[in-house]
């Protein structure tokens, strides 16, 4: 359990036993009932008898009643089963120093009542919390201040003066002792169970674990503060002349004691200025004795009081705050611990977007110092060409909190760049104060080499598989080029006889050289398209006009489609924005998707063999291409296959052109999937992205 101050749910006593409270020993440890009672008996009866000692001459109530205070601190050292162990040990030693002083039997039992009220409706309002009053949180301070030592005594303050005054034991006024026995009592609540329940549970393990350092710095506080307390409170006397300024001469120490021990240190030295206070006043000394007995208490205390609770304050909360920089260092340090033994490149940044942390798989890969790569002295290893878009992403996505991965190269030990995959998270408190970035990164320098071996493959595989298809359409190329090569043929010969004739027509032969100059460009046309099919080129992204590629093709397969007696049909939205890719694969998709639809239509009847083809916006920001015959379709079964290598429903197929077309279409960033027909046939679709500075013109346009 932490010592912030949160609530404990679980447990069932008001103080619940905590990890301190379990390595030392308390009340709760003795074996032996009769030992608590003794024991209670015993400290109880010692601190009425200094609550005696710390009466003023010529005042009838204690400026400090301790009695009260110890019943409090003992109910919250004890589960709530053996509080009855503490009342059995109290009222003998109540009723025995009482009787010393000669007060009636009937007041001695009242006071004891009234004063087993205040512990009890301390301890209860405690208990009610369901928060651990250890003192090491702001929160548990305020809790035991208001509670335990404002709000019990405030009440039980009411009854006591009511018992006083309905016996009439003494002539005073109600309002009059309820003000001197409330002040009594929170001056002794602030003062003395802190220390007793702080040293009790933990003064054990203080003393063990602490250093001769911390020995040294204790009793040098110790020291200041008695002597400044004994200059301050033993010092003046009544007829010399009073200097009010000393009364801060014990402040320092008691911040000195909140700020370097805590609760433990702030509770101790203020008991001490308590102590040495209310001593030096009945030995009338100090600067609380230049007036009347009952102005002098009244004055005393609630200078007291109102040093005392913020200091106590101030120790909770410096504890607190101590105890949350110690989860967070052991934290930090579990963290560090497991980074350095994990294989990745680990990372962190705060938010002053530098980086903070760089495990050890990072500095072995780089072969820097960690105090090189702090800050931005890490990026002299980045590759210049990554470093402005690495930084870029980076500084977006640390403004808006978001996650961000990107690959980029860094520049190994050896002086050799790898490719790194790197993803950053952005770090929140449990408060949700953003705390900076923590990232990963992973050598996927051998991936990459894959990846490019990969797509060299797949494109040898395509241009392969263009060839093929260029072969497969030999005899409708050769119908194509046929026609205007005997067109050619013709003409020359007719030129020939023309030139022949006496005289020549050089008109006819004029109009003759037209002609063969069209069909040379007829034929040249069809040449070029097919040299650009199969022309093996890297690939080169650009914008493209989707249109024009599809038209270019449907010509192409002009008379293939008329050898399968398969009419052709475009549909083509006008005015389509231009997509991003590169021109030879996309017209390999259409090729492929446009010869599987004749092919699917071989076994339809002539007359309803017909693929359209059309092109339309999808999603806003890209053009999809639909492909529809009216063949036989496919089963449900078939459509999971149709995209898989090596899958083919052709007799001497390979299966390799709806992949391919598959990987090409996914390369551009686009889908290709199909669908049945309602009546007859299938429809295959292809998405391409549109060209984003073509899509940020028409949205300016539209604005």
């Amino acid at each position: 359990m932490s010592l912030s101050g949160t609530c404990d749910m679980r447990r069932s006593v008001i103080f619940p036993q905590t990890a301190i409270q379990e390595k030392n020993a308390s009340l709760d440890r003795v074996s032996h009932p009769a030992l608590i009672a003794i024991g209670v008996a015993l400290v109880y009866y010692a601190g009425a008898v200094i609550g005696f000692a710390l009466t003023l001459p010529g005042y009838s109530v204690s400026m400090l009643w301790p009695p009260n205070a110890i019943l409090l601190a003992a109910l919250l050292l004890l589960p709530e089963r053996k509080w009855w162990l503490v009342f059995l040990g109290a009222f003998p030693a109540h009723v025995a120093v009482q009787l010393q002083t000669g007060v009636p039997l009937l007041m001695i039992l009242c006071w004891f009542i009234s004063n087993s009220c205040e512990a009890l409706i301390g301890a209860l309002c405690l208990r009610a919390t369901k928060c651990r009053i250890d003192f090491s949180s702001l929160k548990s301070m305020v809790f035991y201040v208001g509670f335990a030592a404002l709000l019990a005594p405030l009440l039980s303050s009411f009854l006591d003066a009511a018992f006083i005054v309905t016996i009439g034991w003494k002539e005073q006024s109600y309002w009059h002792v309820w003000l001197t026995r409330f002040q009594s009592n929170v001056l002794a609540a602030l003062a003395i169970p802190p220390v007793i329940i702080l040293w009790i549970s933990r003064g054990a393990g203080w003393l063990i674990d602490a250093s001769r350092q911390r020995y040294a710095e204790a009793v040098l506080l110790g020291a200041g503060l008695v002597a400044v307390s004994c200059l301050v409170f033993g010092w003046q006397t009544p007829g010399s002349a009073a200097t009010p300024a000393l009364l801060y001469l014990p402040l320092p120490f008691l911040l000195w004691a909140a700020m370097r021990f805590g609760s433990a240190g702030a509770s101790t030295a203020l008991l001490i200025v308590v102590l040495a206070s209310i001593f030096g006043a009945t030995a009338g000394r100090g600067p609380f004795v230049s007036n009347s007995p009952a102005e002098n208490v009244i004055s005393l205390q609630t200078f007291l009081m109102a040093i005392s609770v913020p200091v106590l304050f101030l120790a909770g909360l410096v504890e607190e705050q101590r105890e949350r920089a110690h989860v967070v260092s052991e934290s930090e340090a579990r963290f560090r611990s497991l980074a350095d033994t994990a294989p990745v490149l680990i990372w962190m940044s705060g938010i002053d977007k530098l980086y903070s942390f760089f495990n050890k798989a990072w500095l072995d890969f780089t072969g820097r110092r960690l105090e090189t790569e702090l800050g931005n002295g890490w990026t002299a290893g980045v590759h210049r060409d990554d470093l402005e878009r690495y930084f870029g992403l980076y500084l977006k996505c640390f403004e808006a909190r978001e996650e961000f991965t990107i690959e980029f190269r860094l520049r190994r030990y050896d002086g050799e760049y790898c490719w790194l995959l790197a993803r950053g998270v952005p770090r929140f408190g449990t408060d949700g104060t953003f705390l900076g970035y923590v990232g990963s990164a992973v050598d996927i320098t051998q991936r990459r080499e894959t990846e490019q071996e990969l797509r060299q493959q797949r494109a040898e595989l395509a241009h392969m598989t263009r060839v093929s298809t260029m072969g497969e359409l030999a005899a409708s190329l050769a119908h194509e080029l046929n026609q205007p090569l005997t067109a050619i043929l013709s003409n020359a010969q007719a030129a020939q006889r023309f030139m022949a004739a006496h005289p020549a027509d050089l008109e006819e032969v004029r109009a003759i050289l037209t002609d063969i100059v069209h069909d040379d460009s007829r034929a040249g046309e069809v040449i070029r398209r097919v040299r650009a099919l199969v022309r093996k080129e890297p690939r080169q992204f650009a914008a493209l006009d989707l249109g024009s590629i599809i038209s270019e093709v449907v010509t192409l397969l002009h008379s293939d489609a008329i050898l399968h007696n398969v009419r052709l049909a475009l549909a083509l939205t006008e005015n389509l924005p231009q997509v991003r890719g590169d021109k030879v694969e996309v017209q390999q998709v259409v090729l492929n998707l446009l010869l599987n639809a004749f092919d699917a239509m071989n076994e339809s009847r002539e007359s309803e063999r017909e693929v359209v083809v059309w092109s339309e916006p999808y999603t806003g920001d890209s053009v999809r291409v639909g492909v529809r015959d009216s063949g036989r379709g496919f089963s449900v079964e078939m459509r999971d296959k149709i995209f898989e290598p090596f899958f083919t429903t052709k007799r001497e197929g390979i299966g390799m052109g709806l992949s391919i077309s598959r990987s090409i279409v996914e390369a551009h960033g686009g889908r290709l999937w199909a669908e049945n027909n309602a009546d007859a046939g299938a429809t295959f679709y292809f998405t391409v992205p549109i060209e984003k500075s073509v899509e940020g013109r028409v949205s300016r346009e539209r604005l």
